[in-house]
C-alpha cells in the first residue's frame, strides 16, 4: 500500500512545474495528445522571465520572430512593434497566446511547488505546493520541471545591508507598482544582462548613479529599431523554413557560426567580416562570428580587440574606458553571455555616472545613495529546482544526488528520479541556445516520450545509472574543448559561492544536440529503464 495519502490529491497525466516559453509549449504540446495536465505558476500569469523581469529596459536579446513560438496559429494573428520587444510586449503576448489557445483553464496561479515525492508503488509524482490560503496537493505520473536557467535571483550578502533606510531589490523581483529613480542617487551592483539595460535606461533621469562592477560586460550593439505589421506580413510566407532553420544553427538563431579555419582568410578579410557583423548588430558578432573564437585563444585575442577598439572610442573618460573596454581580456570573449546595448557605453560620458571596480575597491567605504539595484545575476540552472523537496527512489533528495556533481541524461532526466522531465535546465543547450528554440526541442522530445510510455503501458522511466555517466563526461569534453572553462561564470556554476563548478551546459551546438536525442527515441531509449505497473494504476 502506498505510504502517501490520495484522497484529497487531484490525480493528473502531467504537472508542469513554471509558465514561460518551456512550460507553455509543453502544456500546449501534452493537450494536443489529450492528456489531462496543470501548469503551476508561482506568478500571478504566464511569461515566466518575463513576468518577473519588471526593471526599467528590460528586453529580450534575441530578434523577432527567432523569439516567439513557431506554431502558425499564433505567429499569424499577432504583430510586434519592435526587433527586441521589451518586458511588457513580450508579457501581452503570453497573454494573446493563452487566450488564443485557451491556456488558463489548465493553469494553477499563486502557487509555488515546495515538494515532489515519487510514490514508487503507484508510480506517482505526489506534489504540494504553498499558496495563500491552503496547501494545493495533486499527483501526476509525470513531472515536468520547466523552471528556467535564470529563475532564482542571486543576491550578494552585503554586510549593512539590513541597516539600509532607501529602496532595494533585484533585478529579477521589479515590484509591479515600480520603483522611482528620477532625481534620485542610485547604486547598481552588477554589470551582467539586467546591470546593462536598467543602467542606460535610467541614466538620463537619475541625479546621480553610482555603478559597481567586478567584471565587465563584453556588450555588443543591439542595433534596435520598429516593426510594422505591413512590413511582417510581407515576410510572414518566410517563417516557416525560417524556423526549421532555427534547428540547424549552434544555438538555435537566424545567425550561425563561420565554420572555416580563421587562418584561412587574410587579416583584411578578417576585419571586414568583423566590421560586417558588428554592424549588423544582435548576436551577429557572437555567434555568427569564426567558430575558432571559443576554441583558439589567438583567434579569441583578435576577436576582443576589434571589440575593445570599438567601445573604447565610444568612452571619453580615460579611467572609465580602461575599467568598460580594459587593454587586456578580462576572459575571452563570447565565453560568457556578451550583453546587447544601446547607449550603455555613451551614458558614462555624464558626469552624473560613476563606476566603480569592484575588484580594487570592494564595497567598504560609505556611499550615500537612495536606491540600491541589485543586477547580481542568478543561481542559474539548477537553483530552483534545488528550492524543492524533490526525492526520487528511496527518498532521496535532488540536493543528494546533485551534492558532489551535476547527473542529468540528456539534460532532461535524472538517474532514480522516474517520470522526471527537464526542459532548459542543466546540461542542456540552454545558456548556448535561444530559449523558445530549446524550449521547442526539448519540450518535442518530452512530448514524443510521453507518448512512447502512454502507448506502450509504461509507467516508470528513468535513465541509467551507466547512460548518466556516460552522458555527464561526453558534456564535460565538449565544455573542455572550448575556452569556455577559462570563465568564472554562471555557464560553469561560478557565480554562487559553494556551488559545484563544472560544465551546465551542453557545448556541442544545438544540431548535435537534437540529432543526440532523436537517436535515442529512434533506438529505442537504449539509455532508460522501464517498468508497467499494471492496470490498476
Amino acid at each position: 500500500m502506498s505510504p502517501y495519502p490520495t484522497m484529497s490529491e487531484e490525480r493528473f497525466d502531467a504537472v508542469i512545474i513554471g509558465g514561460g516559453f518551456s512550460g507553455v509549449y509543453q502544456l500546449i504540446q501534452l493537450r494536443r495528445l489529450g492528456m489531462k495536465c496543470k501548469l503551476v505558476e508561482a506568478g500571478s500569469d504566464l511569461g515566466g522571465t518575463w513576468y518577473w523581469n519588471r526593471y526599467p529596459g528590460a528586453r529580450v536579446d534575441t530578434a523577432i520572430p527567432a523569439y516567439e513560438f513557431s506554431l502558425p496559429e499564433l505567429w499569424e494573428g499577432w504583430t510586434w512593434t519592435e526587433k527586441y520587444p521589451g518586458q511588457k510586449e513580450i508579457h501581452a503576448y503570453f497573454a494573446y497566446v493563452s487566450d488564443k489557445l485557451d491556456l488558463r483553464k489548465d493553469c494553477r496561479f499563486d502557487s509555488t511547488v515546495k515538494s515532489a515525492h515519487w510514490d514508487d508503488q503507484l508510480h506517482l509524482w505526489h506534489i504540494s505546493c504553498d499558496e495563500k490560503e491552503n496547501p494545493y496537493n495533486v499527483s501526476a505520473r509525470h513531472l515536468i520541471a520547466c523552471t528556467g536557467f535564470a529563475s532564482k535571483p542571486y543576491t550578494p550578502d552585503l554586510k549593512g545591508l539590513n541597516t539600509f533606510q532607501g529602496v532595494s531589490t533585484h533585478t529579477g523581483r521589479w515590484p509591479e507598482l515600480g520603483i522611482e529613480t528620477t532625481g534620485e542617487r542610485v547604486a547598481v551592483i552588477g554589470t551582467g544582462a539586467s546591470g546593462v539595460q536598467v543602467i542606460q535606461e535610467i541614466a538620463s533621469h537619475v541625479k546621480h548613479l553610482t555603478v559597481f562592477q567586478r567584471t565587465p560586460n563584453l556588450a555588443i550593439p543591439m542595433r534596435q529599431h520598429e516593426l510594422t505589421k505591413q512590413v511582417q506580413d510581407q515576410y510572414k510566407f518566410t517563417y516557416g523554413p525560417a524556423y526549421e532553420k532555427l534547428r540547424t544553427t549552434f544555438a538555435g538563431l537566424q545567425c550561425d557560426f563561420i565554420y572555416r579555419p580563421m587562418q584561412n582568410d587574410t587579416l583584411e578579410q578578417r576585419q571586414a567580416v568583423f566590421e560586417k557583423l558588428w554592424e549588423q548588430g544582435g548576436f551577429s558578432f557572437w555567434l555568427g562570428n569564426y567558430l575558432a573564437m571559443l576554441i583558439d585563444q589567438g583567434a579569441n585575442d583578435e576577436i576582443y580587440a576589434f571589440w575593445q577598439k570599438k567601445v573604447s572610442e565610444r568612452v571619453k573618460d580615460p579611467r572609465k574606458q580602461e575599467l568598460l573596454a580594459p587593454s587586456v581580456p578580462p576572459h575571452p570573449f563570447g565565453c560568457k553571455n556578451p550583453s546587447l546595448e544601446q547607449t550603455y557605453y555613451d551614458v558614462f560620458n555624464q558626469d552624473n555616472i560613476d563606476i566603480v571596480n569592484l575588484r580594487e575597491t570592494p564595497i567598504v567605504e560609505e556611499y550615500e545613495v537612495d536606491v540600491l539595484i541589485f543586477a547580481t545575476g542568478w543561481d542559474s540552472h539548477t537553483g530552483r529546482i534545488m528550492d524543492i523537496d524533490l526525492r526520487g527512489l528511496d527518498g532521496e533528495s535532488i540536493q543528494d544526488h546533485w551534492k558532489d556533481r551535476l547527473k542529468t541524461y540528456l539534460g532532461m532526466t535524472v538517474d532514480n528520479f522516474p517520470n522526471l522531465y527537464i526542459v532548459y535546465g542543466p546540461q542542456g543547450p540552454t545558456a548556448l541556445c535561444n530559449g523558445p528554440t530549446c524550449a521547442e526541442v526539448q519540450g518535442a522530445w518530452v512530448t514524443s516520450t510521453i507518448d512512447y510510455l502512454r502507448q506502450n503501458n509504461i509507467t516508470k522511466f528513468s535513465p541509467t545509472m551507466h547512460a548518466t555517466k556516460t552522458y555527464g563526461q561526453h558534456v564535460e569534453e565538449l565544455s573542455n574543448a572550448t575556452l569556455i572553462p577559462k570563465v568564472d561564470s554562471f555557464w560553469i556554476g561560478a557565480n554562487i559561492p559553494g556551488k559545484n563548478v563544472g560544465a551546465y551546459n551542453y557545448a556541442g551546438g544545438l544540431p548535435t544536440y537534437r540529432q543526440e536525442i532523436t537517436d535515442e527515441i529512434a533506438k529505442g531509449y537504449p539509455g532508460f529503464q522501464r517498468e508497467a505497473l499494471g492496470e490498476e494504476a
